[in-house]
């Protein structure tokens, strides 16, 4: 009989144990998303002049002596033009910021997926939920840079975002997929 009551206190402890850990790494997962948003918001309040990479293009180009003659690809995005071959800086750096609001956005959807299925959420309900709050998010971004000095905000950022947010959860999953075959 005190056999079973040691085996049953111990299984009670070890159960508080484990929710006490699974209460820890909840709390640190919601910690990592109010982090990652703080960071995006950041980066939104900064002027284009403290986020401009095309000084550093220039001196990169001088000093891997690039000189060759560019294709003539020509694009408008949001009123803006973009030519390869008469500004081929602006044109990097369009295509560098937009992977950044790709990027940024994927991990935020695959924090915000892989905390809610780590509580076993339904799938559909995490990737609904990490969508949703990458809009959310993405649409507060935006609103912030319209008072950043020479920032634009655009609608069209927030569908990037969203691209970058259905990548992130894409590739969560399948990164979770692959270590659970192993």
């Amino acid at each position: 009989m005190k056999v079973m009551l040691k085996v049953k206190e111990w299984e009670t402890r070890k159960q508080k144990h484990q929710r006490k850990r699974d209460s820890y790494r909840s709390a640190l997962r919601l910690l990592l998303v109010v982090i990652w948003i703080a960071i995006i918001w950041s980066m939104s309040a900064q002027s284009y002049q403290q986020q401009d990479i095309q000084p550093w293009l220039q001196k990169l180009s001088q000093k891997m002596h690039i000189g060759f003659i560019l294709p003539d690809v020509q694009f408008t995005y949001s009123g803006h033009e973009y030519s390869l071959k008469q500004n081929p800086y602006a044109f990097v750096e369009f295509f560098f910021r937009k992977t950044a609001h790709v990027f940024v956005y994927a991990v935020l959807a695959a924090l915000v997926y892989g905390g809610l299925r780590y509580k076993r959420v339904n799938m559909r309900t995490c990737i609904l939920l990490a969508l949703i709050v990458v809009a959310l998010i993405a649409s507060i971004d935006e609103y912030i840079q319209q008072f950043s000095p020479e920032r634009t905000s655009s609608i069209r950022d927030v569908g990037v975002d969203l691209i970058g947010g259905c990548f992130g959860i894409a590739v969560y999953a399948a990164i979770r997929a692959l270590f659970r075959r192993k």
